[in-house]
């Protein structure tokens, strides 16, 4: 989290693109009050001692997690602040190497309302599930699934918005329609949130962050396809293990059309979340994290 906070540090002397330090406001106000949470509930005495251990993670955590949600949509804009070109007809061409044909997908789950509907759900539920998957392993009584879960996706986020860096994508349905404007099927067209703030920081003027409407800019590889891997892996051999499972392979599956992403990116992401999640778990404070013997911390 230092490095990610000092490498932003640098960027926003080096790029044109400044961030709205109103939109900080919202974020500063849930970790004083966290943290001021967390320093009584420490102090108390009267508390019980798993009810006071429970409560301590749970506040530093959503601390750990909102200083972490700033500072990545942070390095993310000012990253897309740099200009490499963009990456569209290279991803595009990977899929059609690889035999995707994402137009036929797209056209599938468009005329499928209750699909459409369900996959719509399930992409912007990812950061509700985030956040609630963190809580659910604190009440658990899973504290080291917590901090582990917390772990990879720090670490998956923060490598997947520095690849993306190389990589700008308009993504694929600007890509594909161009003017999106006749695109039915939808309540709104899916897909292109990011593009305005994309192309704005892309401009020589660069362009502001606003932190409570700053949308994911990063496209290769998918970071809500790594989501969903690293909910499925901090849940593993739980009782909500299937649960989260099947609301993550939905998200995964809606992730083409209203993340409007090459289907090379979901590959990407996932490989990547696989990868970070296989190594973590093998460092020594983790010993045993998904078998009969619960480590703590």
């Amino acid at each position: 989290m230092s490095v990610v906070i000092g490498t932003t540090l640098v960027l926003q002397t080096l790029v044109t693109a400044r961030v709205d330090p109103k939109s900080l406001i919202l974020f500063g106000g849930i970790i004083t009050v966290c943290a001021l949470l967390s320093c009584y509930i420490k102090l108390r005495g009267t508390f019980p001692d798993v009810f006071r251990e429970r409560m301590q993670l749970l506040l530093k955590g959503i601390v750990f997690i909102f200083v972490a949600l700033a500072t990545l949509r942070i390095f993310n804009h000012l990253t897309m602040s740099v200009v490499f070109p963009l990456a569209d007809p290279l991803l595009d061409n990977w899929d059609k190497v690889l035999g995707f044909d994402w137009m036929a997908y797209f056209t599938f789950v468009q005329h499928n309302f209750l699909l459409n509907k369900i996959l719509h759900i399930a992409y912007i539920g990812f950061d509700g599930a985030s956040l609630f998957g963190f809580l659910a392993l604190i009440l658990m009584g899973r504290p080291a699934r917590a901090r582990y879960f917390c772990e990879i996706f720090l670490i998956t986020a923060t490598v997947s918005v520095s690849i993306a860096m190389f990589f700008p994508a308009v993504a694929t349905v600007a890509y594909y329609f161009g003017d999106v404007a006749h695109i039915d099927g939808f309540s709104s067209v899916p897909g292109i949130a990011h593009v305005e703030q994309l192309l704005a920081l892309r401009e020589p003027s660069g362009a502001t962050v606003n932190l409570l409407d700053a949308e994911g800019l990063a496209a290769f590889p998918s970071f809500h396809t790594a989501g969903g891997i690293l909910l499925i892996a901090g849940f593993y051999k739980t009782r909500w293990f299937w649960l989260v499972t099947l609301f993550a392979v939905t998200m995964i599956a809606a992730t083409p059309v209203f993340g409007g992403h090459y289907f090379v990116d979901l590959f990407a992401g996932g490989a990547l979340a696989v990868a970070v999640s296989v190594l973590n778990a093998r460092r020594p404070c983790y010993r045993g994290l998904f078998g009969t013997e619960q480590c703590r911390h």
